[in-house]
């Protein structure tokens, strides 16, 4: 199917090759051969200095003009104009064809009259079939009607049908005609023919498409979880091989301690001695407890993933993240589980969302609530909470 296609274009290149070669060399009929020296002259006068006046001669002369007519608009101008009119009259009775024309003036010049002579002859084809005597008797004026009329039925060619209507055919001046006609007719069997695969083609690209777009996403996601599930582990590892290398008293040997120095104490004193409350103890260690779980509200994160605007409380219009930590120095994060905050971070998902969290096309938000699949990670450096893990979210509507 494919070959037969680029058959086709290549029978429509060579019918309009061979449309123009035909056209460019068969002869022009002395309208239009007179039209086409009076265009020649009329840019070879622009070339020269002339000033523009093609608006004006087509408006006095729609149905085109001739030298002379030119004459009339372009008499002013003097021996500039003169010397012009008489080089292209000696040829306006030499009758050629286009290329004829194109030899009487220069290339720059013929890129100019092209244009207007064949927009002439696509508006003006009766001035094809036009004799020369009907072009002689058009510029002798209408004597002799009787004459002309003779001439003309003696000159014509046409044979009548059964119906009496005439059947006059010039072969060679409707061959390039024919040949538009076939040209245009292989065109449209290509059309159909690439119309008719183009449907499957579209599903096809289509298809592959979104299978491509797809498995671009699951290899994204999977990249990205398995950074964030190296990092995780990393700082995981680092904060207990910390711990081991610092250990730190529990709260039940505190109590111990007091009550050992305490027995010293009274057993050189000879003072009594007071056993520590445990309900004491038990209190304690609750405030040490409470002390260390602290949840902070954080604005959206600056370019260097650090979160700027902390607070103890949370605020309309700013809070957008919850952020838990034990210790001080590491913490998980995740989105505020609020209406408002998700209508406040979906107004601008690229700036709100993309630093701190990861997700299947989350820079497009296809509904009104935001999911955290799992929490983000951070940890407090030089006076900054800095994310190490993103977290995961999703939306729903």
């Amino acid at each position: 199917m494919k070959r037969f296609t680029l058959l086709m274009a290549a029978l429509i290149c060579l019918a309009t090759a061979a449309v123009a070669q035909i056209s460019e060399d068969q002869p022009l009929s002395t309208t239009q051969w007179k039209q086409g020296i009076a265009t020649c002259a009329h840019y070879t006068a622009h070339a020269r200095g002339f000033a523009r006046k093609i608006d004006e001669i087509k408006a006095k002369y729609p149905q085109g003009y001739t030298l002379d007519d030119l004459n009339e608009v372009y008499d002013s101008q003097g021996r500039r104009w003169e010397s012009i009119y008489k080089e292209f009259k000696a040829k306006e009775d030499k009758k050629g064809s286009i290329n004829d024309l194109k030899d009487l003036v220069t290339p720059q010049i013929w890129k100019l009259v092209e244009p207007e002579f064949q927009a002439y002859l696509t508006a003006h084809p009766e001035a094809a079939q036009e004799t020369p005597e009907q072009a002689g008797g058009q510029q002798d004026g209408q004597g002799q009607d009787g004459e002309n009329q003779d001439q003309q039925a003696g000159d014509n060619t046409a044979e009548k049908t059964d119906s009496g209507i005439s059947t006059n055919w010039n072969v060679d001046a409707n061959l390039p005609l024919w040949l538009s006609i076939i040209g245009a007719l292989l065109g449209l069997c290509a059309l159909l023919t690439a119309l008719s695969n183009r449907g499957k083609i579209n599903e096809m690209r289509q298809s592959f498409a979104r299978e491509l777009e797809r498995t671009n996403a699951n290899l994204q996601e999977f990249s990205t979880d398995a950074a964030d599930q190296m990092k995780a582990l990393s700082i995981r590892l680092t904060g207990r091989m910390g711990q081991q290398s610092q250990p730190i008293a529990t709260p039940d040997e505190e109590p111990v301690i007091e009550e050992e120095v305490i027995v010293a104490d009274d057993e050189e004193n000879d003072e009594p001695t007071t056993a520590v409350d445990e309900a004491d103890v038990v209190e304690v260690a609750e405030a040490h407890d409470e002390r260390e779980v602290m949840n902070l509200f954080m604005n959206k994160p600056d370019e260097d993933d650090n979160f700027t605007r902390v607070s103890d409380t949370f605020e309309p219009g700013n809070s957008i993240y919850v952020l838990t930590t034990f210790d001080g120095k590491h913490g998980t994060f995740e989105v505020i589980d609020k209406p408002e905050v998700h209508r406040f971070a979906l107004m601008m998902p690229a700036e709100n969302l993309i630093r701190a969290c990861s997700g299947n096309a989350i820079q497009i938000p296809n509904g009104t609530r935001i999911v955290t699949d799992r929490p983000g990670e951070a940890e407090f450096t030089d006076g900054l909470w800095h994310i190490v893990v993103k977290a995961i979210i999703h939306y729903e509507g």
